[in-house]
């Protein structure tokens, strides 16, 4: 007896589960490939050409997956995926058009028929994303893009959590123009009910209330005792917050640790204060600094009297203070060279 036809009909009569089960795994591989690269590399290069394969695996298998199950329930998540990962390719490769390209493909996502509300909004919300990293232009230009780019997920969205988070970010772009910060921190505050987030818009709007006074700030040294920046006066002060557990601020370090060396050193102080877990960590990073700059250390970390007194809730946080004590800028990582210049020739 031939049992080909046999095994046929079995094999066709079981294919809906395989095909299921198929469907399941090859979603659990792509959440999985959602982890990065699991290998540990230590040459910049290494982790570039790493990352780059990561994103191109991820590319072909969640293509493979729309294109094997159009019609599961996730496939509409899968072409978010794929845009994600288009975008962080171009970043990668510096190809401005792979962004876009992905821009548009959450444009047409959104505006789909089939979109559900929640699956609109997500795909609006990225959209946004995206867009905000995208924006380019002078800073005014950036700043200006970037706020109508929220209000407008804002005003499509109204009901949306993630709207009020969106707001705040935007905020950060306008510490040169504190009413119109203000004016965002505070429909921030009206639109949010998250604690954390207000606690974080509460922290903005007291720094920002700091802007164009002198307060009194007082860092606690690393060996007991402290220092009044009051007695600095005379000197344009530049004020770093920092932690050896926050990758970015190590890497600003890096950077201005390097253009420090070629800025002017005449009435220029610098003063930093530390806000790790671990003392060892830091004195370990520290030691590293120039001896002229005042080293200050808060075993307190984040909850510590000086950092809440500020509203300082994130890392890095450069602020710059005249010869007479003014706080001129609360958000200086990028612009410290022209403050201290400019604030030196007053």
């Amino acid at each position: 007896m031939n049992r080909f036809p046999l095994l046929l009909a079995a094999a066709l009569l079981l294919s809906p589960l395989v095909a299921i089960a198929d469907s399941d795994a090859d979603w659990a591989y792509i959440l999985k490939l959602d982890e990065g690269p699991q290998k540990k590399l230590s040459s910049i290069s290494d982790v570039r050409v790493e990352a780059r394969n990561h994103l191109q695996l991820q590319q072909k298998t969640i293509e493979t997956f729309i294109a094997r199950y159009p019609g599961d329930p996730r496939a509409f998540e899968a072409q978010m995926k794929l845009a994600a990962v288009q975008a962080a390719l171009g970043n990668l490769e510096a190809n401005h058009s792979l962004v876009e390209t992905a821009i548009k493909s959450l444009s047409s996502l959104e505006n789909s028929p089939k979109a559900s509300p929640e699956q609109a909004a997500n795909a609006g919300f990225l959209k946004v994303s995206l867009q905000m990293q995208d924006a380019g232009g002078t800073d005014v230009e950036r700043r200006d893009a970037v706020i109508a780019i929220v209000q407008n997920f804002n005003n499509r969205y109204p009901e949306d959590r993630r709207g009020a988070r969106l707001l705040v970010e935007a905020a950060t772009l306008c510490d040169d123009v504190p009413s119109r910060k203000r004016d965002l921190l505070d429909q921030a505050a009206r639109e949010t009910k998250e604690a954390s987030l207000k606690q974080r818009i509460a922290d903005d709007l007291h720094r920002l209330d700091l802007l164009g006074k002198a307060p009194t700030i007082k860092v606690p040294l690393m060996k007991g005792g402290e220092v009044d920046l009051a007695t600095l006066r005379g000197n344009v002060v530049v004020l770093i917050f920092w932690s050896t557990e926050s990758p970015h601020s190590l890497l600003w370090l890096r950077d201005f640790r390097i253009a420090y060396e070629s800025l002017p050193k005449n009435n220029l102080k610098v003063v930093t204060v530390g806000l790790d877990r671990s003392r060892q960590s830091f004195e370990g990073r520290a030691k590293s600094f120039p001896p002229e700059w005042i080293t200050s250390y808060d075993a307190n970390g984040w909850l510590g009297s000086l950092p809440r007194s500020l509203g300082i809730n994130a890392l890095p946080t450069v602020w710059v203070l005249d010869k007479k004590g003014v706080v001129r800028s609360i958000n200086a990582k990028s612009s410290f060279a022209k403050w201290i210049r400019e604030l030196q020739a007053e």
